[in-house]
């Protein structure tokens, strides 16, 4: 009764059937429906264990590619670090090479407008030429090819030579008689009755032997010529400095004026610049000076400056002009020279014609000038 009380429960149906056989075939036929459910049950957890477990490998799956993912996110976050700082190291570099480039640019600038103002002064000195006051030259001599470049010229040289007391330089016409003398460097010399030892020494100079000028165009300054003589020097001088100290005749205020005596030229300085720049643009000038009739055409030319830049100089030995030293004090400046001749003059003392002597005595002094002698070797010195 307990059996089919709980089956009852199972089975609501078995309330309806009375007989024990149609119970026993409905229990058995509900067994069946519940094994065949339970195996449908089995079944789906199959499935669900199946998708599970596929599920999971699906999630593996991913998880492995989001791992991925994520280290080919880090290896290019860190590849684009480096291209940054690659980028900017290019960036860095095309920047100083452009700072270069702008700081070689300007300097190109300033050097361009170094040379235009060189290019601009040496046009300026360029016409000067063209500009320069006139003067009549003569030539008297023979024209021969000479390789020396343009722009250099000789200078006669023109030598001061200071000699202390007690001393005496003389002048052989012989070259030969000069080098004997030195050879014998100490001389005795009879003087009345008195005897004296000088030494002979040679005369050692300090010759020119290349000097460099460079010119430029004076600002302040301009050139006056072809003035006639139709006035004083100091009346003309006045009269110049009233005309060109007025602005409406293109003049200025004038430091200084001043005639060359060699040429007759004027010299004007104006207190600014540019003055003598805006004048020498016109080469010639009609003036019109008070209290002379005619008007002037006069001449307005740059006013060129010289500055030495080097000067070369070379030792030489005079070959005629011998220096004596230790000559005392004992007599009159003009006998004792005498006396110094007579005896060089001498050949029995080793001696010859005496060109030229100068005799300075003691606690005195004096500058002997030296220049080349036209009638020998150019090498040669007075």
């Amino acid at each position: 009764m307990e059996t089919d009380q709980k089956l009852a429960v199972k089975c609501p149906n078995l309330e309806l059937v009375t007989d024990n056989a149609s119970k026993l075939e409905i229990i058995q036929q509900e067994i069946e429906n519940r094994k065949a459910f339970h195996n449908a049950l089995q079944n789906d957890i199959a499935q669900l264990e199946k998708a599970k477990h596929e599920i999971e490998q699906i999630a593996l799956e991913f998880n492995a590619r989001i791992e991925k993912l994520q280290q080919n996110m880090e290896d290019d976050k860190l590849e684009k670090h480096k291209r940054d700082l690659n980028f900017q190291k290019q960036l860095e570099h095309v920047e100083t090479v452009n700072n270069n480039l702008r700081e070689d640019q300007g300097n190109i600038k300033v050097e361009l407008m170094r040379l235009k103002e060189e290019r601009s002064e040496l046009e300026k000195q360029l016409k000067v030429s063209f500009s320069m006051p006139h003067k009549q030259w003569s030539f008297n001599g023979k024209i021969e090819e000479d390789d020396e470049p343009a722009g250099e010229f000789d200078l006669k040289p023109y030598i001061r030579y200071p000699i202390k007391g007690g001393s005496a330089v003389i002048t052989f016409e012989d070259e030969a008689v000069a080098n004997k003398i030195l050879e014998m460097e100490e001389h005795e010399i009879e003087i009345g009755d008195c005897r004296i030892k000088i030494k002979a020494q040679p005369l050692k100079l300090q010759m020119l032997e290349e000097i460099e000028i460079q010119t430029g165009v004076c600002k302040k300054r301009i050139l006056v010529s072809n003035i006639p003589k139709l006035t004083t020097t100091d009346q003309l001088l006045d009269k110049l400095e009233l005309y060109f100290s007025k602005q409406r005749n293109g003049g200025g205020e004038v430091e200084n004026i001043e005639v060359l005596e060699d040429s007759g030229n004027v010299v004007i300085t104006f207190v600014t610049e540019g003055i003598s720049e805006n004048l020498t643009k016109k080469e010639f000038h009609q003036v019109d000076l008070r209290g002379i009739d005619n008007i002037l055409l006069l001449r307005i030319s740059p006013f060129i400056n010289g500055e030495i830049v080097k000067v070369t100089v070379r030792e030489v030995i005079s070959k005629r002009s011998i220096l004596f030293t230790g000559i005392p004090d004992i007599m009159d400046e003009e006998i004792l020279q005498d006396n110094l001749e007579i005896h060089f003059q001498k050949p029995s003392n080793g001696g010859g014609e005496v060109d030229a002597i100068a005799y300075v005595p003691e606690e005195k002094s004096a500058i002997v000038c030296f220049e080349v002698d036209s009638e020998k070797k150019n090498e040669e010195l007075l």
